[in-house]
């Protein structure tokens, strides 16, 4: 029966989610590193259960591996049977029935809770969903999740006050939650939390799997005591082994039937992580022997055996381009004006040091000072385009690994046009410079937005922040060496001479070479020095009839490197899914 992601009709069965013998192996060198160990459980709809283990015990590893979002590729090799109501975990439509919440809280600080959960909703539900319904959805999990007080509060950061670390957290978990899923899979959700907050997170997450009869499976690392018995079962691993799986009542009796029960007024989860951690390999063998014969066998969790169960279709197409494109342009627009602080940064940091560079240069322009040089003149121009590149590259490469769902910044053309406002007309006058002031503020938009898809791609290929930094001077520095300046076309090897194409900023440098030195601009110049401008034209291979081609480059530098983009984070997603 077809059914919507909450329209559930009255007598459907609730879901079952078992895996069996799920093991997985990563070759390192000649040797295989076994990392999961035929690991099986089952859940059934409504539970909650603690994923637990010392640290290098497999935790995370198998939430990934049952969450399909580690598969077999390359070095890694992972086996068993995993099932949703008895199907493969594959598929779009049955990934669409899983929800994922990382340790790390990704969300846009500028939007507030309720624009959160609304821009989840609007994105992610099916066109057959009126906006009154979507909207009565996001109220509905705002009251659920206890997020009504703070529903119209900034998410904030570290720069911007915002919600609390738990009210972030259950943001988090609302914003999964609003495709209605059967599996909910949540990394550390209690990681840098209170007591108190932490039990309100696993409190909520009870409830709703009470109420909607989905299943929650979730690493957890040193609960509370009151956290850790909001669970309904838990599963303990040691070595990328099970060592216990079942209710928390279970775990208490059978560590007590093995000669290691729990001291009275002693935390049950902090005790067996003593346990595994301070006992020997062959001594846990014994006690997990001793805890598997004294577990009743209705306390052994069996896979599902119920071939009747509920099966479910998402109805209708998702939300459109344009839709997903105008929903993305006003949260980004939102998070610029919004952030205050990083507006006037972005407006005064170029305009002061813009000035500065410009004070340097002080003039360059002006042929009738008698200490004018084309060299110092072509300087002044290399010296804007390069900080041009750069500003425009910088924070993508920054930002961008750290913030990959946030994938189109559509907000990057006004600003970059924005800034090549504030830059040139800092520059252009104290430099005393000739060219149309207009065409200067074009090339360095169009340069600058070919600048920023160059580090778009690096960021897309790049694990992180640490490694895109690495990988940016051998993207950027032969862009420097190619832009005329430090050494003229003419003058570097004929067998090296074809890179100079690949570069944004040559032809970016071409085009203003054209708009400085052009004949409509030196033709009034002194014989001697127009001759001295024509030399650097000609030793940099540059065609003054060609411009419309550099341009025409430099769009397509954009075109294809945002493609390749695409790409890589379309291959990268595919890595987890």
């Amino acid at each position: 029966m077809s059914i919507a992601p909450e329209k559930m009709e009255e007598g459907q069965k609730l879901s079952n989610f078992s895996w069996e013998s799920v093991s997985m192996n990563v070759k390192v060198g000649k040797q295989d590193k076994k990392i999961l160990d035929g690991i099986s459980g089952t859940l059934r709809g409504g539970e909650v259960c603690a994923l637990m283990g010392p640290s290098g015990a497999g935790k995370t590893s198998l939430l990934n591996v049952l969450a399909g979002r580690v598969r077999s590729r390359g070095n890694v090799k992972v086996d068993g049977s995993i099932l949703l109501d008895n199907l493969p975990i594959s598929g779009s439509a049955l990934r669409k029935r899983i929800a994922y919440v990382m340790q790390q809280d990704i969300l846009t600080p500028t939007q507030t809770v309720r624009e959160s959960l609304w821009f989840s909703a609007n994105l992610r539900l099916p066109k057959s969903y009126s906006r009154k319904e979507k909207e009565e959805l996001v109220e509905k999990t705002l009251k659920e999740l206890g997020l009504e007080k703070c529903a119209d509060t900034y998410i904030g950061d570290d720069m911007i006050r915002g919600v609390s670390g738990g009210e972030k957290k259950r943001t988090c978990v609302g914003i999964e939650l609003i495709m209605k899923p059967k599996l909910i899979f949540l990394d550390e959700p209690t990681s840098g939390l209170d007591s108190y907050a932490a039990h309100n997170v696993v409190m909520r997450l009870k409830d709703m799997a009470a109420h909607d009869g989905c299943n929650v499976l979730c690493t957890i690392h040193q609960p509370s005591s009151e956290v850790f018995h909001q669970f309904n079962s838990v599963m303990v691993l040691r070595s990328g082994k099970r060592f216990y799986f079942g209710p928390l009542s279970g775990l208490s009796t059978s560590l007590h039937a093995a000669g290691k029960g729990c001291p009275n007024e002693f935390n049950l989860a902090d005790h067996v992580m003593f346990v595994l951690q301070t006992e020997s390999s062959e001594a846990l063998d014994k006690i997990e022997m001793q805890m598997q014969e004294a577990t009743p066998a209705s306390q052994h969790p069996e896979m599902p055996h119920d071939k009747s169960v509920m099966t479910m279709k998402l109805e209708g197409a998702h939300a459109g381009f344009f839709t997903q494109l105008a929903a993305l342009t006003k949260r980004e627009f939102q998070n610029v004006y919004r952030d205050k602080a990083g507006l006037i940064a972005s407006i005064l940091v170029p305009l002061i040091l813009n000035v500065f560079f410009a004070l340097i240069f002080f003039q360059v322009g002006n042929i009738d000072r008698s200490e004018w040089t084309a060299q110092a003149h072509f300087g002044g121009m290399t010296q804007v385009a390069i900080g041009g590149m750069f500003g425009a590259a910088q924070p993508l490469l920054l930002k961008f690994p750290l913030d990959r769902g946030i994938f189109l910044r559509e907000y990057e053309l006004p600003q970059s046009f924005l800034n090549a406002c504030i830059t040139w007309g800092a520059a252009y006058f104290i430099m005393g410079l000739q060219g149309s002031f207009i065409m200067y503020v074009l090339i360095f938009w169009i340069t600058g937005v070919a600048a920023a898809s160059t580090a778009l791609l690096v960021g897309c290929l790049a694990a992180n922040p640490e490694v895109a930094q690495q990988a940016a001077p051998a993207v950027f520095v032969p862009q420097l060496l190619f832009a005329g300046f430090f050494i003229q076309s003419e003058q570097i090897p004929v067998w090296l001479r074809w890179a100079q194409y690949l570069c944004a900023l040559k032809y970016g440098m071409n085009l203003n070479i054209m708009n400085e030195f052009g004949t409509d601009v030196i033709q009034d110049w002194p014989v001697q020095k127009q001759a001295m401008v024509s030399g650097l034209i000609e030793n940099n291979n540059i065609n003054p009839d060609h411009g419309w081609l550099y341009a025409g480059v430099l769009i397509g530098i954009i075109v294809v490197v945002r493609l390749l983009s695409v790409v890589a984070l379309a291959k990268r997603a595919a890595a987890f899914f």
